[in-house]
Formats: C-alpha cells, sequence, structure tokens
C-alpha cells in the first residue's frame, strides 16, 4: 500500500476509535485465506454480512477495530464485496497475508504499532469467525470489564471469556444455549502493549490452561446473556465427512427456533435470517477437513523455503511459486 492511502487509512481508524481509554481494542478475523472459490465466497460473505457485521454494525460501544484478515491472492470478486464493505465501516482494516500461518505473527505485529502510534499502554484482542455473531451489549461488556481490570492495578496479562452463547444452524433458524469455558466467539486477552501476542496465539480450547500458569488472570462474563451465535454449517473444515455436528444442534432436546426477537440483540434482521434460510448452502466437491489438512503442508513447505528465496535463491523462488500454484488449485473448486 502506497503511504498516502495508508495514511488516510491511519486517519480513518484513529477517528472511528477515539482516545480515552487506555487499550486499544483489536477484533481479529480470518476471512478465506487459502480459499480461491468464488462460489465459496459468495455463500461465506452473505453470512458474513447478514451475521458477522451486522453485530458489529449493532455494538453499543464502536471503540474497537476490526481486522479482517484476507489471503493477499483473494478471488478479485470476493475482494471486491470486502472492500465495498470497508469503505463505510471506518472500523474496518483489511489486512492482506501471504499463509494462514502468518496470520498471528502479521496481527501482533500490526497491533504493537497501532497501540504505539495512539499511545495505548495496553492491547485487548479478540476472536471472531467471519460467519458468527455476537450481542450488541459484548464489545461494551469487554471494555467495563477490561477498563476495571486495569483500574485495579493488575500488571499481568488477563483471559475474558463470555462463556454463554447458542449453538445454531443458520440454514434453519435452529439451535440451543450452550456454555463453553473458552468459546472460538468473543474470546479475548488483555496484554501489555510493548509485546501483544494476541488471542490467536492458542487454539482458543486450551488458551486458559497453557497461559494460566504464567500468571495469566482468567475471568469469566457470566450470568444469563447469550453473548454470541456459533454457526454450523458444511462449509465449516471441522465439518469433516460424515460429521453430525449440525444434527446435534437441530435435534437437541432443548432446541429452539432463533425467531426475531432471538437474534435481535445480535443485530440480525428478519430480512437478513430469512436470506440465509433461503439461499441453498453449496455443496462440496471434497471434505474441506482433507484440503485444509493438504493446504497446510504446503504452506509449510514454502515457509521452509523462504528464507533462502530472500537471501536470492532463484531456484527456492520457482519452487515457491510452484507450491502457491497447487494451493490455488486444489482451493479453487470447493463446492458446487
Amino acid at each position: 500500500m502506497s503511504p498516502k492511502p495508508l495514511a488516510a487509512l491511519r486517519r480513518r481508524l484513529r477517528a472511528a476509535a477515539p482516545g480515552g481509554k487506555e487499550f486499544l481494542h483489536v477484533i481479529a478475523t480470518r476471512h478465506g485465506i487459502g480459499v480461491f472459490d468464488e462460489q465459496w465466497f459468495a455463500y461465506r460473505q452473505l453470512m458474513m454480512e447478514h451475521l458477522t457485521v451486522a453485530s458489529l454494525d449493532a455494538q453499543e460501544d464502536r471503540d474497537f477495530v476490526w481486522v479482517v484478515a484476507v489471503d493477499r491472492d483473494m478471488p478479485p470478486q470476493a475482494r471486491k464485496r470486502l472492500d465495498a464493505l470497508a469503505e463505510s465501516r471506518p472500523y474496518l482494516r483489511v489486512a492482506e497475508t501471504e499463509l494462514k500461518r502468518d496470520f498471528v505473527p502479521d496481527l501482533a505485529a500490526w497491533a504493537a504499532a497501532e497501540a504505539k502510534a495512539r499511545r495505548k499502554g495496553w492491547v485487548l484482542t479478540t476472536r471472531l469467525d467471519d460467519d458468527d455473531a455476537i450481542h450488541r451489549g459484548l464489545v461494551a461488556r469487554l471494555h467495563r470489564e477490561a477498563a476495571a481490570y486495569l483500574a485495579e492495578g493488575h500488571g499481568e496479562p488477563a483471559i475474558l471469556s463470555p462463556v454463554l452463547g447458542c449453538n445454531w444452524v443458520p440454514a434453519q433458524a435452529t439451535g440451543h444455549r450452550a456454555y463453553h469455558h473458552s468459546p472460538s466467539i468473543g474470546l479475548s486477552l488483555l496484554e501489555p502493549a510493548a509485546d501483544p501476542r494476541t488471542v490467536y496465539r492458542n487454539n482458543h480450547r486450551t488458551l486458559a490452561q497453557a497461559l494460566a500458569p504464567w500468571g495469566y488472570n482468567v475471568r469469566h462474563l457470566d450470568g444469563e446473556t447469550m453473548w454470541w451465535l456459533y454457526a454450523h454449517t458444511g462449509l465449516s473444515h471441522m465439518q469433516s465427512e460424515g460429521s453430525d455436528r449440525m444434527d446435534k444442534v437441530t435435534g437437541h432436546r432443548r432446541a429452539f427456533e432463533l425467531d426475531a426477537a432471538r437474534l435481535a440483540p445480535f443485530g440480525v434482521t428478519a430480512a437478513g435470517a430469512r436470506a440465509i434460510r433461503e439461499t441453498p448452502e453449496p455443496e462440496v466437491n471434497e471434505s474441506l477437513f482433507e484440503l485444509n489438512r493438504r493446504g497446510l503442508d504446503l504452506e509449510d513447505e514454502i515457509h521452509a523455503l523462504r528464507e533462502a528465496a530472500r537471501a536470492g535463491d532463484e531456484a527456492a523462488r520457482e519452487r515457491i511459486a510452484e507450491l502457491h500454484a497447487e494451493r490455488r488449485r486444489i482451493h479453487e473448486g470447493l463446492v458446487h
């Protein structure tokens, strides 16, 4: 990005998140890194717009930056649609990355630099998937918890975990209340800005277990509020062949319909929910779980060759180009 557009972007972000708090809040989302199928993106972005974006637009506290990380070679139509969303949302920053494994270090470096530029002493990072939604009051609650924690004089990092939410299948608008001690949605990490490793530093399931021995404070956001909507779809790489995850949600003995009243606290409109229900979910051509594993193997090879390529090894550069082409080939025709 050239200096002028970058400077303009920074001005927009600062205007969207004015000072007043001693921490920078970054909500971070991975959006199809390593996916090159326009049809996959068309459905995924439908969900993102009506769920994820809708829930962030509805937040009572907008003092955050939403970093959406995308593949540097993201399909053009999908990138155009995402850029259009960003144009009208100063809080949204599209960040390009080369590989999935680059997401965490790239995010950490950006957060540290941005916190320094804004003269913030702490960074709060929050997980959010691109097909999920958060309660309109979650950002405000996270900010109150973080501010209270820092006001108490703590110096060690803190994990903030909104434990209650809802598992649901958007295509059927059916779900059930769910508890998770370390959810994949809304889970947050408050760290000193000098070296933020971000909430993505560990798998969300093991974040608290891994960091608690190192003195990290762990705080649950409890109560009766469902803080998140976790979407179960056939497009998730976790939905491996033969998985019954979606059936378990819709067939739960305490399942209920997510009608307009239940969706409103998440900013999800009746029209948005209807658009998802009425749009057929694409069928996968091959197990996304297995394709994801193969893609990660290719990333490992690319990563191993990087140092030689940077040193001028032409053979390494050519091999990296071949691996990127293979990575694109296997992830172009994901759905039909």
